[in-house]
């Protein structure tokens, strides 16, 4: 029964990763069709963020109440801070884009994600890269591969800079919106340790992290959506997506990714993030009749090759290091 327990601990992270990946692509098939509508994604991110509080502030407070450190002013620094790289600036920065690259295009920067997680990881010594090791070369030529497969899957169907020019408005800025939209949520990720260390209580500090972020919305509303009208919200799909991206992919899924950076480090959760698009070619064959073309399939098994190598990396990497191994199976899930 011991023995079950541990190992059903040590597979823990991978099992919520792979969750936070299916939420995560059921998300985007959501908001694709909403966002077709007109509806503004400055007042949709806010009310999905308000859905996130509301949902994640009572079970922070019941969950936590016993183990919670108290708030000084440091820490909500520190979850300003978080709200404005992670939930601020990423998503608003990102639906910006959209303005001016198409979603294709938008698709294939945002898996550069590991990529960029990986550099700051390796900037802020979260990550030794260990060249000279068969691990430390296994956790980069995985992250390598993965981000390659997802780029082939996309670029196999359609050229980026066909995409781009085609695309409204200056395709340049949207580039640069998007970039700096990843590179902001790299930056929340690489933080999510240090930040953990100082406040390990996940569930406060994401409900805390998207109070600041819908205050900081709000503020960047004011300028970009004054019509009443922008307000309403429409008792269909809209509503739902609002619900399920606040409660599911901002509210569990953030939570999930805060945890397994804690546990497991930073480049351990962006290199699931390629996951998201296979899983959502998978959802459009399986339900939207659409068909996995060479390019798809290619695209796949090099994101599960990938993704595979790192991990067998990542447990060569613990297993030479049994304190990080033991700190990541007793950490739970949620303290209590």
């Amino acid at each position: 029964m011991a023995c079950s327990t541990r190992n059903a601990k040590k597979i823990a992270p991978y099992a919520y990763m792979v969750l936070a990946q299916i939420i995560a692509a059921s998300y985007s098939i959501l908001s694709k069709i909403v966002f077709t509508q007109g509806t503004s994604t400055v007042v949709f991110i806010i009310y999905q963020f308000i859905a996130a509080v509301v949902f994640m502030g009572p079970l922070a407070y019941f969950i936590e109440r016993k183990t919670r450190p108290p708030l000084t002013l440091s820490i909500l620094c520190w979850m300003f801070l978080l709200a404005l790289l992670g939930a601020t600036l990423f998503q608003n920065l990102f639906s910006a884009s959209l303005n001016y690259i198409s979603s294709t295009t938008q698709s294939a920067i945002l898996n550069l994600f590991p990529a960029f997680t990986y550099l700051l990881s390796v900037a802020s010594r979260q990550e030794v890269p260990e060249l000279n090791r068969v691990r430390g070369v296994g956790k980069l030529s995985g992250t390598i591969l993965s981000v390659a497969g997802a780029l082939t899957m996309i670029l196999w169907q359609s050229s980026v800079a066909q995409s781009a020019i085609t695309g409204p408005g200056n395709w340049v800025v949207g580039f640069v919106l998007a970039i700096m939209g990843i590179l902001s949520l790299s930056t929340w990720l690489v933080l999510q340790e240090p930040a953990t260390r100082r406040y390990p209580a996940e569930l406060s500090m994401t409900t805390m992290m998207y109070f600041f972020g819908t205050l900081q919305t709000c503020v960047l509303a004011a300028f970009v959506s004054r019509e009443a009208s922008e307000w309403k919200l429409k008792w269909d799909l809209e509503l739902l997506n609002i619900f399920f991206g606040g409660v599911l992919n901002s509210g569990i899924g953030i939570f999930i990714f805060s945890w397994c950076a804690r546990v497991k480090g930073p480049l351990f959760v962006a290199v699931f993030a390629p996951l998201t698009l296979l899983l959502t070619a998978l959802a459009d064959m399986l339900f939207l009749g659409e068909t996995m073309n060479v390019g798809s399939i290619v695209g796949s098994l090099m994101i599960v090759g990938g993704l595979y190598l790192f991990l067998w990396a990542k447990s060569k990497e613990e297993s030479n290091d049994p304190k990080h191994e033991e700190d990541a199976i007793t950490s739970p899930l949620l303290l209590t």
